[in-house]
């Protein structure tokens, strides 16, 4: 259905829109005729368009809910309050004064208890500590690994405080200290329940043997305890010397080793920068190449015209070209394209095959033209010739343009960096002298 309806609205739009560049472009992309190109073109736009109505009618759809919505709620304005123990919150209402809309920011408070409830919600928050208090420990009597000690209850919204007997043994936080070495000690819990102004507090007595140490903390401790021993007992030393085992765990220096990982990364980021730096220095002589043959070939044209109209052939000319010239980019094109032509090419081809060894246009333009002459003869050589001379002129001129705006690209840093130093200068002495 919406098929049919975008296909409607595309036949519609087509009268009014120019398509040939897009049916072009689908000619390119997909290799048809002109008619499956149109076909293609049509297709692709009724999927956009049946796209576009799916968004616009589910965007109605959804508005028309939404506001239907709105419209059937009872006039009465409804509060969500937070609940227990919940911060306070604002809520943005809407009244009207003299005839003009007015926002009004109110506070919501959260629910509060009773007087008369509190000690029953105090019971259910000690009932749901010591649910959870003891962490993955057993029992009470024997403590071995940390506790969980909540500091707010989110179901009663009370808020806890701990209180430990001691605090070398287990911390207010429920962290056990203690390792598993001696004998077990008694400690004093002390849960303290508040809401608002109001608080109560139940005590929990534990019995910790001791936190079980796995293999690493063992090593662990056993070598922190060495090296303090052995520093308490050389407290004037300088320097201490330790073993290369301590209770059975070898030990060594970590800020020490050969060095040969950050030798190798950095072999492999030298390897990286030149492999770039090789890469970027071919580019640019690549580009260097391609600047000096626009260079050229202003010249290039004006002695094909000059020993074209003196009766010398292309080929002649281009040997004189190459015995009274330096060694440029475009001599060793000319060169490479003579000896492709001693070698048995037609010259023709070895014209044409020179247009596009260079790769730019206006040589492939002129050595097509040359191997049109070759191969067909052109009795307007020279008045094409005449054409492309005022091209290359016109090419001169653009490049001089284009030196003289990297030029002055290149000075702007340095004249940048002197207008810094003057100010530098200017500036410096007046804010010395306050």
């Amino acid at each position: 259905m919406l098929r049919k309806i975008a296909g409607i609205i595309y036949d519609m739009v087509e009268k009014h829109v120019d398509m040939d560049k897009t049916i072009q472009r689908i000619k390119r992309v997909y290799t048809c005729t002109d008619a499956d190109a149109r076909t293609k073109c049509r297709g692709v736009y009724v999927e956009r368009i049946s796209m576009i109505l799916v968004v616009v009618l589910a965007s109605v759809v959804l508005a028309v809910l939404l506001w239907g919505r709105t419209a059937l709620q009872p006039e009465m304005v409804v509060i969500d309050r937070p609940g227990y123990g919940g911060d306070k919150g604002t809520k943005t209402l809407q009244t009207e004064v003299d005839g003009q809309k007015k926002q009004v920011n109110v506070d919501v408070l959260p629910i509060e208890y009773d007087e008369s409830e509190l000690e029953d919600v105090f019971d259910l928050g000690f009932t749901e500590i010591e649910e959870i208090y003891l962490g993955e420990n057993e029992s009470a009597d024997c403590i071995q690994s940390d506790l969980d000690l909540p500091e707010r209850l989110d179901d009663t919204g009370l808020d806890v405080a701990w209180i430990s007997s001691d605090q070398d043994v287990v911390t207010s936080t429920g962290k056990l200290l203690k390792s598993d070495e001696g004998d077990a000690e008694l400690v004093k819990l002390t849960a303290v329940l508040s809401y608002g102004e109001h608080s109560a507090e139940r005590e929990y007595n534990i019995r910790v043997t001791g936190r079980v140490l796995d293999a690493g903390e063992k090593a662990e401790k056993a070598i922190s305890d060495f090296v303090k021993n052995t520093q308490m007992e050389n407290r004037a030393s300088g320097r201490i010397e330790l073993p290369s085992e301590i209770e059975g765990y070898s030990i060594e220096d970590k800020a020490g080793g050969s060095g040969a990982i950050p030798v190798i990364f950095l072999g492999i980021i030298s390897a990286v920068c030149i492999w770039m730096g090789a890469r970027a220095k071919l580019s640019k002589q690549e580009k260097e190449r391609k600047q000096q043959l626009m260079i050229d070939y202003p010249e290039l044209v004006d002695k094909l015209i000059l020993y074209l109209g003196a009766g010398v052939t292309i080929r002649g000319s281009f040997v004189r070209m190459v015995q009274n010239d330096a060694e440029s980019a475009l001599m060793k094109e000319l060169r490479y394209t003579l000896n492709e032509i001693q070698a048995g090419i037609p010259e023709g081809e070895a014209y044409y095959n020179m247009g596009h060894r260079i790769n730019l246009p206006v040589y492939m333009k002129l050595m097509s033209m040359l191997s049109q002459n070759v191969s067909k003869g052109t009795k307007d050589i020279m008045i094409m010739m005449a054409g492309e001379e005022q091209a290359a002129l016109q090419t001169r001129k653009e490049l001089a343009r284009k030196k003289g705006e990297e030029a002055g690209t290149r000075l702007l840093f340095p004249m940048i960096v002197l207008l810094g130093v003057v100010m530098v200068i200017v500036v410096l002495p007046a804010v010395m002298s306050f």
